[in-house]
């Protein structure tokens, strides 16, 4: 686990968008990199339209997508207060976006 005060910087959460310390530190999703507060850092959050996006990519909720992922997705949707209906429904627009 890095030392979150000794990478910390100001600015703004990509997960909550609080303007606060935050640091960089690679996403659990995917080969990105995202500002975590020590709040959503701890939490193993990750931003919900960036979770939304790779899981539309990766192709239909929850059919498509692996009893793991589904579990880590369900965690973040709780962090993020979602429901299961609201994310499919971001999911299809994203995915329409594309059709």
């Amino acid at each position: 686990m890095i030392d979150f005060e000794k990478c910390a910087r100001p600015g703004t959460c990509d997960v909550c968008g609080r303007k606060t310390k935050v640091a960089v530190c690679a996403s659990t999703m995917g080969p990105i990199s995202h500002a975590y507060c020590q709040k959503c850092l701890s939490a193993g959050a990750e931003p919900y339209n960036f979770m939304a996006a790779y899981i539309a990519c990766a192709g239909k909720w929850p059919d498509d997508i692996s009893q793991e992922t589904q579990a880590r997705v369900r965690q973040l949707l709780a962090f993020h207060q979602k429901t299961e209906a609201e994310f499919s429904k971001d999911i299809a627009a994203i995915q329409s976006a594309y059709d």
